[in-house]
């Protein structure tokens, strides 16, 4: 094992950790979008 190839193992950890915060705060937000956007059309009704 390599030096370089320690270091392209810590840098590619570290980007898949900012990915997966990210990732974490994203999810819940287009959760809550999502939920607001189907709770607007009920309460709008129908307009044919």
């Amino acid at each position: 094992m390599e030096l370089q190839d320690l270091i392209y193992i810590v840098v590619a950890l570290f980007l898949a950790l900012i990915l997966f915060y990210i990732f974490i705060w994203l999810v819940p937000i287009i959760i809550v979008l999502i939920i607001a956007y189907v709770i607007y059309i009920f309460l709008k009704g129908p307009n044919y």
